[in-house]
């Protein structure tokens, strides 16, 4: 062999190192933590469903009976939010907005 084939030789040695990905072990780190989450979390999820199959109806409704009051007369609906407050939280009456939204 020649000098300029061993040249040649190297060069190809070195294409074929820069095939080889090393994984970064914060990323497979990161990655594996985040399956734990998900797998966390659709177990739960599921722990929810069962609990809320072995419920009767009565049961399931019971947080849904919730009653709303009308609006008392201290009270007014801010036009800008629509949330009900108190008088003192009005700070403009012409417009009726609230002092979060004025």
């Amino acid at each position: 062999m020649t000098d300029k084939e061993d040249i040649d030789d190297d060069d190809e040695d070195e294409e074929d190192d820069d095939d080889i990905v090393v994984a970064d072990p914060a990323t497979a780190e990161t990655s594996f933590d985040e399956i734990l989450a998900k797998k966390k979390l659709a177990e739960e999820e599921e722990e929810e469903e069962e609990t809320l199959l072995d419920l009767s109806r009565e049961e399931r409704l019971e947080s849904l009976s919730i009653k709303a009051t009308p609006i008392q007369a201290n009270e007014f609906v801010c036009k800008s939010c629509h949330l009900v407050k108190h008088h003192s939280q009005l700070a403009d009456k012409k417009r009726g907005f609230c002092r979060d939204c004025v």
